[in-house]
């Protein structure tokens, strides 16, 4: 495998190959955290969000690949995270500055990672390169996720997730989970209903005649049971007045915003540190699979442009080649 970078200035490359890359590059960051803010406020735009991740960090691998310019490097890396951030001008604070600036040297990390790893070798595995490079983008972009939630939070003593995530993203998923227990049961069935569906096959069992009974007799036996089986003793527990027509997941959530809203500003405070800690690791853990893919998705993309003559490799010395655009 060929040393893929060149040194500065050895090479000239053609600005009509170098500026739609660097230009593509900031485009899909603008995009991924667009969507994103879409995603985390209204529950919309998943795809588009994962297109603009996915598609940033391909043309971001492809520009410290292919460029030998360490200023047009830094200058689209520099755009790109201005780019991202542009998305939450109304959230312009010092965090913001700092968490650019902070960024974009993780950022500036990764490409002199790739750079070093090609220019110290006259053989590269290619996915060495992507390793050094995906390891510190990974890094950079797990905090610039995480900083984009905290600026969608609820500012005061708000929840910090809307019912229309806690329900796609919290509920939704553990739907099949309690679907084990409870018959035909969603998180957007009545209280009443998804009680029904669990309590009625145990009186059916323990009340032999019970299904030869007149409809209103059944209801009533049922309402009875899921009256003093659960609804008594949920309400004593919550301190609240039950309505059981309302939506399961409606009634978790009232109960976690109320539980939440009576914690004292330093415990919410530390909850709030918990769940960006958790946030940060599970990002982290889900990047280890996609980082893989990307991988090979990235090599592909490498094959595809030498096939195609967008780059060629050419001999600097009888055993060192660069990539020329």
């Amino acid at each position: 495998m060929a040393d893929l970078i060149a040194k500065e200035n050895d090479l000239d490359q053609s600005p009509f190959k170098v500026i739609p890359l660097l230009l593509l590059e900031v485009v899909f960051a603008f995009l991924m955290s667009f969507y994103f803010r879409q995603l985390f406020t209204h529950g919309i735009g998943l795809g588009w969000f994962l297109a603009g991740f996915f598609l940033f960090i391909i043309f971001s691998f492809l520009s410290a690949l292919f460029l030998n310019r360490m200023t047009w490097l830094s200058l689209a890396a520099g755009l790109s995270v201005a780019a991202s951030f542009l998305v939450f001008y109304d959230h312009f604070s010092t965090i913001l500055v700092l968490s650019v600036l902070f960024i974009f040297l993780i950022f500036i990390w990764g490409i002199r990672n790739l750079r070093l790893e090609s220019e110290n070798t006259l053989k590269i595995n290619f996915f060495r390169l992507t390793k050094a490079f995906l390891t510190k983008i990974s890094l950079g972009l797990a905090i610039m996720l995480c900083v984009f939630g905290y600026f969608l939070l609820p500012k005061g003593n708000g929840f910090f997730i809307s019912f229309e995530n806690f329900q796609s993203y919290v509920l939704k998923p553990n739907e099949f989970i309690v679907g084990i227990f409870i018959p035909n049961f969603k998180f957007e069935m009545p209280i009443q209903a998804a009680l029904a569906n669990l309590l009625e096959p145990q009186i059916a069992k323990q009340i032999p005649s019970y299904e030869a009974l007149p409809e209103a007799q059944r209801k009533a036996i049922l309402d009875l049971a899921i009256r003093t089986q659960f609804l008594d003793g949920l309400e004593k527990n919550l301190g609240t007045k039950i309505d059981s027509r309302e939506s399961v997941g409606l009634m978790i959530y009232d109960f976690l915003v109320t539980k939440f809203s009576q914690l004292n500003g330093s415990i919410k405070n530390l909850i709030m540190l918990g769940i960006f800690v958790i946030l940060f690791f599970v990002i982290q853990t889900i990047f280890v699979p996609i980082k893989w893919l990307l991988s090979f998705i990235l090599f592909l993309v490498y094959m595809f442009l030498l096939a195609t003559n967008f780059a060629s490799i050419r001999l600097e010395t009888r055993s060192k080649e660069v990539l020329h655009l």
